[in-house]
């Protein structure tokens, strides 16, 4: 095992090519030689307390990490309350499975501006955040950190700056940040070097201490893009942006975490991840 560990964006296709559950899709990644997967919520939270305790079991004795994934339609600074109060039930749903799953973070897209000021956006969602971790205690759902995702497009809220920001604000093991490296590079500047990777990495060791370091968790795929932003996620083989170069700042500054792959080709690409992080 490396000091990073790789996984599929939910279930692998192979299972779900054989309509087989989360179990199978955990102890799938194992047999394969991937040591973490991400669970899905995004079309909303269907996982019984029972079955996400089997699926717990299973991830367990295969030393396969899980997180999750919080539904799509997640607007933290949303106008309407009634948005709002759906966001925050999504979310604590979200999160509640993951505490049952024995898995963290909870990744979240964080809302949309709307042409509304980022500060006024700001406030709602750091507002949102707390409304959500309150519920969380009270539901004693513990060991469960929300994941701030770095959005792909430059109307949604999500930068860089702004998911350290939130990070830094509530503490590292509340909301950590979830850099998806994809949607940096659609949405904030191309990487392309290993000094453009380390100027990221070392802009969340600056403001958040080497915790965020040695444990972090991210996405990575291929992606397409316009001047809006992302389009779609591609294949690892695209190279845009390239991992090798990432995978040799990770090396070279002692970094440890969880990638999990977006990639349409799941596992394949987590697997081609991991040969590529070997050899850096």
């Amino acid at each position: 095992m490396g000091d990073v560990e790789f996984g599929p964006a939910g279930i692998p296709i192979a299972i779900l090519e054989k309509n087989g559950d989360t179990t199978e899709g955990v102890m799938y990644c194992r047999n394969i030689g991937l040591g973490a997967m991400e669970v899905e919520f995004v079309y909303g939270v269907k996982m019984s307390q029972q079955a996400a305790k089997e699926v717990r079991t299973a991830a367990e004795e295969n030393k396969v990490r899980l997180s999750c994934h919080a539904p799509y339609y997640i607007n933290c600074c949303a106008k309407e309350e009634h948005k709002i109060q759906a966001s925050i039930r999504h979310i604590v749903s979200s999160a509640q499975a993951a505490f049952w799953l024995g898995a963290s973070p909870v990744v979240i897209h964080s809302g949309y501006y709307m042409g509304r000021p980022q500060q006024e956006c700001r406030k709602q969602v750091i507002q949102t955040y707390q409304l959500c971790l309150d519920r969380m205690e009270e539901l004693k759902i513990r060991g469960v950190a929300l994941g701030a995702e770095l959005t792909g497009k430059p109307s949604a809220y999500g930068s860089l700056d702004e998911i350290i920001d939130l990070a830094e604000h509530f503490g590292i093991d509340k909301v950590m940040p979830v850099i998806d490296y994809a949607h940096y590079h659609a949405r904030e500047a191309r990487l392309e070097s290993k000094s453009q990777y380390e100027k990221v990495l070392h802009e969340v060791e600056k403001r958040l201490g080497s915790k965020a370091a040695k444990d972090f968790h991210c996405h990575f795929s291929g992606i397409e893009f316009t001047p809006k932003g992302e389009k779609n996620h591609l294949e690892v083989s695209s190279n845009s942006p390239p991992f090798e170069q990432l995978a040799k700042a990770w090396k070279e500054n002692g970094w440890s975490g969880r990638v999990i792959c977006e990639s349409p080709l799941l596992e394949k690409d987590a697997l081609k991840l991991k040969k590529i992080y070997e050899k850096a």
